[in-house]
């Protein structure tokens, strides 16, 4: 044979050649020893761990002509027979291939048969491939068998073997190899052939082998006739740094890769659970003897980057995408699908996902980092236009840009609300009514301002100059109550206006101060409830914010119920017009009208004629705090009425034939004498 495989090249001889299963092989070798041999054993364990090797060294020990210590010589014709396979005291079968129970009954009736040897070996590999009669058919023999014979099972399920066959047999387990006995193996090997394998190439043998010997064996025959490590290896690095960083395009870019160079996605998935098993043990500080120090370095930094909740929701992730691949359209899509879900936070919202999300926060806390809270978006101010004398800018109320001006000497609560929105509330520095909903009624009253403009799509006057004298305007007095209006008789006509009035005296603290420098032309001024000096009368805008805030909360009960349902219209010709609902209500509301123009004289200082009109745009709600104008007339506290212009009310017939008769002018009542009426 010009070529022979390391693995086979390099097969144990000895007991003493066996690596890493010293129980094994100190139970065999003292039994040799001490000519206590079993008649039956069982050997179970993962592959390329030494099961057949050891089950022959004990079958050459067994036979050889001069064995030592328990060792065979390896050097009589027994041993080399049984070393070239065409020893008749040894007996391989292979129960993968032949599991019936014609094949276990062959060798059943060639037990009893006697070789050249001491003693006859059977060595059954895969066992647990027998079928359930030829397993059965097996028991007998393998309870009693012949003195010559002895029996040798080899599985890698010992689960699957039946229990009466495991209790008669003595079973033992062998397990993966650490990585110190696989690298010592390595580099005997690779000094006896005379390889050349560097140091990575060993590395990447010692984790391709995992533990098995036989694996690690065909991996370095890999790296020797391919002259260096495959490209392969990348993959599973690339996909355990992308499941680290998070980053998902380049999990998807080394899963392409992968399956370009023609790994089935089944595979590649396998291999990075394996992978990411390690790193879940690493993360809980389990023995991790069987990789190399290298690679026991790089699962616990993947561990400490990935965590054990990450660690373990990738496995769970992964094994979930792995139970239907077979199903699958594309096998490719299950892995990409749970890539993608392990390493976006948004592709996955199952409470495990959440949880380590708050892992991730929580150890991102302890390390000393801070998690930001996203700041609320503030909304920009409106900034107010310049003032011009051609055109006049609309005044937004109150204005957020509006440079601070010092308040005027007959300031009205309006000019303390606060000029930003974003500033909060501020109190008011004079006295004005606040409803009991959470608002104020100047509030409600610049909205219906806002809207009444909208509608009709008329410009709001400039903001008027402040008063260069900063001083706060003291409380004004509480409006004097007027006498009782006197009651006409109805279909009388409605009183005039009284142009003639004498002003209400403006209190001293109100009076301008000295005067200063106008401001330029360019700045902006804080809107003024309050007319400056030498202004005749405010304008609609000053009468609607201060109707709002004091005016209509300081009239009479009488005159407040009626004219809550009515609203500003203009200020033309000298005198304010006021609109409402409808003629009969404007009828009513005129006898309350000087009481109007009394309290509107006392807010500013200046006699403030009113006149009455029908408003089809006095539909609006009335200003909170007033009662509402659905409110029926009749309900009015009219406390002060004149009895003597009261009328009496017209007769009213007293019974029912009364009131029939004046329906029906000329009827006659005819009684029949029998109480009927005909």
């Amino acid at each position: 044979m010009s070529y022979q495989s390391l693995y086979r090249r390099y097969r144990p001889r000895r007991f003493a050649e066996v690596r890493g299963q010293q129980h094994l092989v100190s139970a065999l070798r003292n039994a040799v020893r001490e000519d206590r041999v079993g008649h039956a054993y069982l050997l179970s364990g993962p592959r390329g761990t030494g099961k057949t090797s050891t089950a022959r060294i004990l079958a050459k020990v067994l036979n050889c002509e001069n064995p030592v210590d328990g060792e065979p010589c390896c050097e009589c014709p027994s041993c080399v027979a049984i070393e070239a396979g065409t020893s008749f005291d040894v007996h391989e079968l292979d129960a993968a291939s032949n599991n019936g129970v014609e094949a276990v009954r062959e060798l059943i009736a060639k037990a009893s048969l006697g070789t050249p040897g001491r003693t006859k070996v059977y060595i059954l590999d895969e066992v647990h491939m027998l079928s359930s009669a030829a397993s059965n058919a097996l028991l007998k023999t393998l309870e009693e068998p012949p003195e010559h014979v002895v029996f040798v099972l080899a599985t890698t399920d010992p689960q699957k073997v039946l229990p009466t066959i495991r209790s008669r047999t003595q079973h033992f387990e062998v397990h993966l190899l650490p990585a110190t006995d696989l690298e010592s193996l390595v580099d005997d090997v690779v000094a006896d052939a005379g390889l050349d394998v560097d140091e990575v190439g060993k590395a990447y043998v010692l984790r391709a082998g995992g533990g098995s010997a036989r694996d690690t064996l065909s991996a370095l025959d890999r790296v020797v006739a391919a002259g260096g490590v495959p490209d392969e290896a990348d993959a599973l690095d690339e996909l355990v740094e992308a499941l680290c960083d998070r980053d998902t395009a380049r999990a998807l870019v080394a899963v392409d890769a992968a399956l370009a160079r023609g790994r089935s996605p089944r595979v590649l998935g396998e291999s990075l659970i394996a992978r990411l098993r390690d790193v879940f043990l690493a993360a809980v500080r389990a023995d991790l003897s069987r990789l190399t120090e290298a690679d026991q370095q790089r699962c616990h930094d993947h561990a400490e980057r990935l965590g054990a909740a990450g660690a373990t929701r990738a496995l769970e992730v992964l094994g979930d995408a792995f139970v239907g691949i077979q199903d699958a359209l594309d096998p490719r899509i299950p892995l990409e699908v749970a890539l993608v879900r392990l390493t976006r936070a948004d592709a996955d919202t199952s409470p495990a996902a959440l949880a380590e999300r708050l892992t991730r926060l929580e150890r991102a806390l302890a390390e000393g980092g801070t998690v930001a809270a996203p700041a609320a978006p503030r909304r920009p101010a409106p900034s107010a236009a310049p003032a011009s004398d051609a055109t006049p800018a609309p005044d937004p109320a109150p204005a957020s840009a509006a440079a601070p001006a010092a308040p005027s000497t007959s300031a009205s609560p309006a000019e303390a609300e606060p000029e930003n929105e974003d500033d909060g509330p501020t109190a008011p520095t004079g006295p004005g009514p606040r409803s009991g909903a959470g608002g104020r009624p100047g509030d409600v009253a610049r909205e219906q301002l806002a809207r009444a403009r909208g509608a009709e799509g008329a410009p709001a006057r400039p903001p008027a100059p402040a008063d260069p004298v900063a001083t706060e305007r003291p409380p004004s007095p509480p409006p004097r109550r007027p006498g009782p209006p006197s009651r006409r008789a109805p279909g009388a006509p409605a009183p005039s206006p009284r142009p003639d009035r004498t002003p209400a005296p403006t209190p001293p603290s109100a009076a301008p101060g000295p005067p200063s420098a106008d401001p330029p032309a360019d700045a902006p001024t804080a809107a003024t409830t309050t007319p400056p000096s030498g202004q005749a009368l405010p304008d609609r805008d000053m009468l609607t914010i201060a109707w709002g805030d004091t005016v209509l909360s300081s009239l009479p009960q009488k005159a407040k119920v009626r004219f809550a349902g009515g609203r500003w219209v203009t200020v033309e010709d000298g005198v304010a017009v006021f609109g409402l609902p409808n003629a009969v209500h404007a009828q009513r509301c005129e006898e309350c009208r000087p009481d109007v123009e009394t309290a509107l004289a006392a807010h500013f200082g200046t006699a403030v004629p009113v006149r009455l009109v029908v408003d089809e745009h006095a539909e609006a709600p009335p200003t909170p705090g007033a009662p509402s104008r659905s409110t029926p007339d009749h309900t009015e506290a009219d406390d002060d009425i004149d009895v003597s212009q009261l009328a009496d009310a017209d007769d009213v017939a007293d019974t029912g034939l009364d009131r029939v008769t004046s329906v029906f002018p000329g009827a006659e009542l005819v009684d029949d004498g029998t109480d009927q009426l005909l």
